[in-house]
């Protein structure tokens, strides 16, 4: 849960905790579904917290939606339908956009209030995202869409939050089946799955669940300042392609600001304690 203390926000999370110098708070409201805060940070610029935790930051947010977006998205050979779970601050929307190969885009996010919150302090997040004809909104359940869904998607990105009462359901066994049904032959799936240093547990769920459904099955990692230990896990699934290995020649994105080809591939180099961890 977080907190504010003077010029201080704070998230603590298991035995940590971990403190932004603050401006001053910009916004803070119970959604219908948990609650939406945004600070003005001294050097991070703007900090979303859904219910206590950070989810996004003005500064680090590249780091996070490149590695969602872009591994997965170069993994698989011709990107063109591809369904976005979560991610209501708009900025995994917004890099599968960069992909020129793409026809369509589904953007099913479950609270509408943080896409809205997202535009007024987060613009470069959603920028592009309403004058895109490939993508559509469609605000609502994800489970619900994606067991509704089959043999429609090429890649399918999964950005919901800690598996709490709102996406906990985004960890199951029976949502990855559906997952599977929902995507073509080749599809590839990918989704955040928490910090191997105080997660691990929910990480070895995810990969065994998911090794029960899919062929391919690898976890890479991310550095992301504003998460708990700064280590961030991912989640990459796929019917039939190796997600570690480059397969995407079409979508000629010529600048990153983290994402690189050699990083895709050093990505999956997991240090010992975490391969130890998910066995």
């Amino acid at each position: 849960m977080g907190k504010m203390t003077g010029k201080w926000c704070t998230e603590t999370y298991r035995d940590t905790a971990l403190s932004f110098k603050i401006k001053k708070k910009l916004y803070a409201k119970r959604s219908k579904f948990q609650m939406v805060e945004v600070y003005e940070t001294e050097k991070h610029g703007n900090l979303m917290a859904l219910d206590g935790c950070y989810m996004v930051s003005t500064a680090e947010e590249f780091v996070y939606h490149d590695m969602l977006t872009h591994i997965p998205m170069f993994a698989h050979p011709d990107p063109k339908d591809v369904l976005v779970i979560g991610g209501g601050d708009g900025g995994t929307v917004r890099e599968v956009m960069r992909h020129k190969g793409v026809n369509s885009i589904d953007f099913v996010e479950i609270d509408g209030d943080v896409y809205t919150v997202s535009k007024k302090y987060f613009p470069a997040l959603v920028k592009g995202l309403e004058q895109d004809k490939r993508v559509h909104f469609k605000f609502g359940d994800g489970i619900k869409f994606v067991k509704e869904s089959k043999n429609k998607y090429d890649v399918i990105l999964i950005d919901g939050t800690d598996p709490s009462d709102i996406a906990g359901g985004l960890f199951g066994t029976e949502f990855f089946k559906d997952v599977y049904n929902a995507l073509k032959k080749d599809g590839v799936m990918c989704m955040q799955s928490e910090d191997p240093w105080y997660d691990t547990g929910i990480i070895k769920d995810v990969q065994t669940r998911l090794r029960k459904v899919f062929k391919q099955v690898h976890l890479y990692l991310a550095f992301i300042p504003i998460y708990p230990s700064g280590m961030w896990s991912f989640s990459c699934a796929s019917k039939k392609y190796d997600p570690r290995v480059i397969r995407n020649k079409k979508s000629k994105i010529e600048k990153f600001r983290y994402y690189t080809p050699e990083l895709h591939r050093a990505a999956f180099a997991l240090p010992r304690f975490v391969k130890d961890g998910i066995k």
